[in-house]
């Protein structure tokens, strides 16, 4: 869908500019309208100018959480969004995310309401945010929904913190050790073979292997190079169709331990956002429809958009998602339990905490693993690329073992 640029002034005769996906000019014209406001002057972007323009700064998610839950002190205090905003002005240090503020109190000055300013920055603000605002809006309760909305938050960066700091160590270490394969191999293993090469000694099997790699990798290396890289973006480029991101999705949930993690991180989005909107009161449909947008893997979006249209037909939840062959079975019950209960949205911020502790103690024990395998693995390719030069030497010597 094409992208325009355009200037409109809204009810009170202030100029506004922006930009916007439509089908075309009258296709923007009557969103325009919609909103209040009245084009003055529509210009389709061209793709060639969006590689050029440089992009938009985005707020960092620690911002973004001080944001929403200072945002939400405020308004349940009972301060007006505009002073509210005002007061994080003056207070917040990063300077994108005042910018931005003052952006948005500047849009909501102008007759926007909070979610029609925040939509307009995309790259901060998610669909799911923006929708939970104007829930909130709609419902009055808008305090509430920001509230839940930084838990939310909150838990996702606590997740994230958590796999990455456990992954550092693991990531040093497989660096080192190729590190020093690389140095022995390209640098260490040629200084034997010419010696080999001028005493005109016959070699192991292994050592003549090794010298001939080593020979490779100081001739070749830039082809290596290259053809990885062409490798390496050709599999990128496959994987960013239609067909290679849905055979992706589905070998990611099938490989052994890794899938059956990724599937639970999923889930624990899927479920914690679902359960955050059921609580804030929409509608399970629109909950849907919007907790789609948190999940990644194509094969999940197909399930959820399943439910979806099983929950319209008058479906419980719980058979759907049995059906799905997706769900495991425990989500399954707890989901009937919080059905049958009346209290689903607890029940699946329940499930989400239960998903969230089992991601976490299926990373440490896959983290736990990787230590020793890689210590051991790189131990082996060093200690063979020793013993090789060494059983070289000792054929020399016409020492025997």
């Amino acid at each position: 869908m094409p992208t325009f640029f355009y200037e409109a002034v809204d009810i009170t005769g202030k100029r506004v500019e922006g930009t916007e996906e439509a089908q075309d000019e009258q296709a923007l014209a009557s969103k325009l309208v919609a909103k209040g406001l009245q084009p003055i002057r529509l210009k389709r972007r061209h793709k060639a100018a969006a590689l050029f323009r440089p992009p938009k700064k985005r707020i960092s998610q620690e911002a973004l959480l001080y944001f929403t839950k200072e945002l939400a002190d405020l308004i349940e205090a009972g301060i007006p969004i505009e002073r509210a905003l005002a007061i994080l002005l003056d207070s917040a240090d990063d300077q994108v995310l005042k910018e931005t503020v003052r952006e948005i109190r500047e849009k909501i000055k102008g007759g926007k309401s909070l979610s029609e300013a925040l939509a307009d920055y995309p790259e901060s603000f998610s669909k799911l945010y923006v929708n939970m605002v104007r829930v909130g809006e709609l419902g009055g309760v808008l305090d509430v929904v920001l509230r839940r909305l930084g838990s939310f938050l909150e838990r996702s960066r606590e997740i994230k913190k958590f796999i990455v700091s456990a992954s550092i160590y693991p990531a040093i270490l497989t660096l080192v050790g190729i590190a020093s394969i690389l140095i022995l191999v390209i640098f260490v293993v040629p200084k034997f073979g010419q010696i080999f090469e001028d005493l005109n000694q016959p070699m192991p099997v292994i050592t003549a292997v090794i010298i001939s790699i080593s020979s490779f990798l100081q001739k070749w290396w830039w082809a290596l190079f290259l053809g990885l890289a062409a490798i390496f973006v050709a599999i990128r480029f496959y994987l960013r169709t239609e067909e290679g991101s849905r055979w992706w999705d589905a070998v990611k949930l099938r490989i052994p331990f890794i899938g059956p993690t990724l599937l639970r991180v999923e889930l624990g989005r899927l479920t914690r956002t679902l359960g955050t909107l059921l609580e804030t009161g929409v509608p399970i449909l629109k909950g849907l429809s919007l907790a789609k947008e948190v999940v990644s893997n194509s094969r999940i979006q197909e399930a959820v958009d399943q439910l979806y249209v099983g929950v319209r037909q008058g479906k419980n939840l719980s058979l759907l998602m049995k059906r799905s062959g997706i769900f495991p079975s425990l989500v399954i019950h707890l989901v009937a339990v919080g059905e049958e209960t009346g209290k689903l949205g607890a029940m699946l911020l329940k499930i989400a905490d239960d998903l969230d502790e089992k991601v976490r103690s299926d990373t440490k024990i896959f983290l736990s693993m990787i230590e020793p395998i890689t210590i051991v693995v790189m131990g082996i390719i060093i200690g063979g690329i020793i013993l090789s030069m060494l059983l070289a030497i000792f054929g020399i010597n016409d020492v025997g073992f």
